[in-house]
């Protein structure tokens, strides 16, 4: 087993562990916008839809529009801090850009993708809340972006961990069976630890050429 692959397994761990999550929350979902419940134990589910513009290794080029089923966790530990994680499933629509992984360094990638290119998306963004005070019976304006979870539920002074980034874990698996694609597969993860710096992990691509 080559390093490389040593690296990804635990990540694709993360993405099934995600997958599984978000199934579960599916199904109790009822199909309800903005439907929130306090589950047994010291954690809160908030669940939306939403749309977002996705960006890859190159920048801030965008290459896909995603449509989004989004679960918020908000989970109290022992010592009394939260930490906050999006898990997401939906499905994304390529714009004619840079393929997501065309600067990736240590990987088989593309360099372009075509517009309306279709697939689906599943993965989550874990960190810390620093600040503020956790409100169960906030509401959240759509689009309810982690921003605007974060001060409805928080307050406009709680900071997320991942933002600086420190205490952070993220993994995002993009996958498409569209024949015009020359890579159908695409993985963008990344951890921090409690001071930082980021470690990325970028496999594969969306990518028609």
């Amino acid at each position: 087993m080559t390093r490389t692959i040593r690296r990804v397994l635990p990540l694709l761990t993360l993405v099934l562990g995600a997958l599984s999550f978000v199934a579960v929350a599916a199904a109790h979902d009822g199909g309800h916008k903005g439907h929130h419940t306090k589950h047994h134990g010291n954690t809160f589910h908030y669940r939306t839809t939403l749309t977002s513009e996705d960006t890859g290794t190159c920048g801030q080029q965008i290459w896909a529009t995603d449509t989004l089923k989004r679960t918020y966790a908000v989970h109290q530990d022992e010592s009394g801090g939260y930490t906050l994680t999006a898990f997401d499933r939906g499905t994304f629509v390529t714009s004619a850009a840079a393929s997501p992984g065309a600067c990736e360094q240590d990987s088989k990638h593309g360099t372009v993708v075509t517009a309306g290119i279709k697939g689906h998306v599943i993965g989550y963004i874990s960190g810390k809340v620093i600040g503020g005070t956790f409100n169960k019976t906030a509401t959240c304006a759509s689009p309810c972006t982690r921003a605007a979870f974060l001060t409805a539920f928080f307050g406009s002074t709680a900071k997320y961990s991942c933002d600086i980034p420190q205490s952070c874990r993220y993994a995002y698996l993009y996958q498409s069976r569209d024949a015009a694609l020359k890579y159908h597969h695409w993985l963008d993860a990344g951890r921090a630890g409690s001071t930082g710096p980021l470690k990325t992990v970028d496999r594969g691509d969306i990518a028609t050429a």
